[in-house]
């Protein structure tokens, strides 16, 4: 392969790379489209260049906080929410990650990256009875508020991260990374307001959240384990 070919070759696979591809993804194509010996030759050019988008990643990597309404989750059963406490619970059980509605007037899908952590916020829980009965008649218990959790965005399994959904609201496509409703050690609201402020605790919609405060959770966790 003369320079100028791999030169072409390269720009396809540094495309690649910015669409999200990981190091498997690129050897398999590089291996697929030419062989081992040319991904061994480019192979040091391929580590540098995920190295340098790591780095400005790192550098502009945003924090996220993600709200949860349990009263405005659908169910096809006329609109039943008790399947939220479960879906909540297990989230980091999902080997496929979950789709996450998002503020879709502040341009937020815009900002979002692979990579990008935050946390989840579920609000007050105000349904009824009627919305909280299982299938067997069993009344699930309200939610309490506060923080449940650490995601991280991640690529679902036809390397998407974001996606506008027939219903016209934008979605993210997360990972649980450490789930705390599962631990049943749930941030209640009073401390989830001094970890990072009532201010943006009280926020409706989900929001950038400064890495300062994002720290302060994780700390918060790790001296509570």
């Amino acid at each position: 392969m003369n320079q100028n070919d791999k030169k072409t070759l390269m720009d396809i696979i540094k495309s690649k790379i910015d669409g999200g591809w990981n190091f498997n993804d690129i050897q398999e194509f590089v291996i697929m489209q030419q062989d081992n010996d040319m991904f061994l030759e480019i192979k040091n050019e391929i580590e540098n260049y995920f190295q340098v988008k790591q780095d400005i990643n790192d550098k502009n990597k945003k924090y996220w906080m993600l709200i949860c309404n349990p009263s405005d989750w659908e169910d096809d059963d006329d609109y039943n929410t008790y399947h939220v406490n479960e879906t909540l619970k297990n989230l980091h059980n999902k080997e496929d990650g979950e789709w996450w509605k998002i503020n879709d007037k502040t341009n937020m899908e815009l900002k979002m990256k692979v990579g990008h952590r935050g946390i989840i916020k579920i609000s007050n829980d105000t349904r009824n009875e009627n919305f909280r009965e299982d299938n067997d008649g069993n009344i699930v218990p309200l939610l309490d508020a506060g923080i449940y959790g650490i995601f991280e965005i991640t690529n679902d399994h036809e390397g998407d991260y974001v996606y506008k959904f027939d219903n016209g609201y934008w979605y993210i496509h997360i990972t649980m990374i450490n789930n705390y409703f599962d631990k049943n050690i749930n941030i209640s609201s009073t401390k989830s307001k001094e970890l990072i402020g009532e201010t943006i605790y009280k926020s409706q919609s989900s929001r950038e959240l400064d890495e300062v405060l994002f720290n302060r959770v994780i700390k918060y966790i790790n001296d509570k384990s």
